[in-house]
């Protein structure tokens, strides 16, 4: 399950942008159809890594990205939500193309007094993956 790996590195980008003050109740993601990301298994891993955290309780907000497909009979260009779909013209192999970005594009955070503020992220920055941490073998 890939999504635990994107989640901690999602994890600690939102970590270092977030001000020290308040409490992240939101982030905002959007996902390219190419990565694969199944956003019950992403949700169900962010509630894992940031149990504990100062992140615990925040919302994941995906925004998953469509395919585009493209028709080679009749050069029809749609979105759809699966690669593979039958095109009007009765072409029954369309080409598929999407994106794989993975940016964080937001952040909301709850302050004290003021109510809901937008914390200041870079426009649309990747979140890259972290390499997994292998168990250390037991000393014998």
């Amino acid at each position: 399950m890939h999504e635990f790996s994107i989640a901690e590195a999602l994890a600690a980008r939102v970590l270092r942008h977030a001000p020290e003050r308040g409490r992240v109740s939101e982030v905002e993601i959007r996902v390219g159809a190419l990565r694969g990301l199944e956003p019950e298994a992403m949700k169900m891993s962010w509630e894992a890594v940031t149990f504990d955290t100062p992140l615990a309780g925040s919302v994941l907000l995906m925004d998953v990205r469509p395919w585009t497909l493209t028709c080679p009979a009749c050069a029809r260009v749609w979105e759809s939500p699966v690669p593979f779909a039958e095109c009007t013209c009765g072409e029954t192999a369309p080409r598929p193309t999407a994106g794989d970005e993975l940016d964080l594009i937001s952040m909301t955070v709850d302050e004290d007094d003021d109510g809901d503020a937008v914390a200041e992220v870079p426009a649309a920055e990747p979140v890259e993956p972290v390499e997994p941490v292998q168990p250390k073998e037991a000393a014998r």
